[in-house]
């Protein structure tokens, strides 16, 4: 498998969703959301490919600490004053995984946030998912999950 990340395009939409409806059930969300985002944040937004079918993807935008937006609900528009880079969504098929496919994106979203003087990566674990984003560096923080279920963690990991 050569799987690599690439921009993620407003066309990617509908695969996006169905990635993520088929691994997160109810987080994943409807394409027009996922549409939005990449439009708003397209620097932000991408896919892991294997030629030309989509095997992952990360929806991440600036945002405010603590205070995601809710699920599936359109933005409208990024805040002027974000203080950090939010990762909405970040999936990986079976497929792929163990390929460290985040691993290698993370260095990218940091160096996003930095150059936008953007000090923090913060997303929400659900699942269970927290052991693993740990491994990566990030750290729970109190608050900021609310909406997202009983499990739902908000973590935070300073940008390298």
């Amino acid at each position: 498998m050569t799987a690599v990340w690439r921009p993620a395009t407003v066309s990617d939409a509908p695969r996006i969703a169905a990635l993520a409806r088929a691994e997160l059930g109810d987080y994943g969300e409807a394409a027009d959301l996922y549409a939005e985002r990449i439009a708003l944040s397209p620097e932000g937004c991408w896919v892991l490919a294997d030629g030309d079918t989509v095997i992952g993807h990360c929806i991440s935008h600036p945002w405010h600490r603590l205070a995601p937006p809710a699920m599936h609900a359109l933005l409208g528009d990024l805040p002027p004053s974000a203080d950090c880079w939010y990762l909405h969504d970040v999936v990986v098929a079976p497929v792929a995984r163990g390929t460290k496919a985040v691993e290698r994106l993370l260095p990218i979203l940091s160096d996003i946030a930095a150059r936008r003087g953007i000090p923090v990566l913060a997303l929400i674990a659900v699942g269970g998912a927290d052991a693993y984003w740990a491994r990566q560096g990030f750290i729970a923080a109190p608050g900021g999950a609310a909406g997202f279920g009983a499990d739902a963690i908000y973590m935070e990991r300073r940008v390298d």
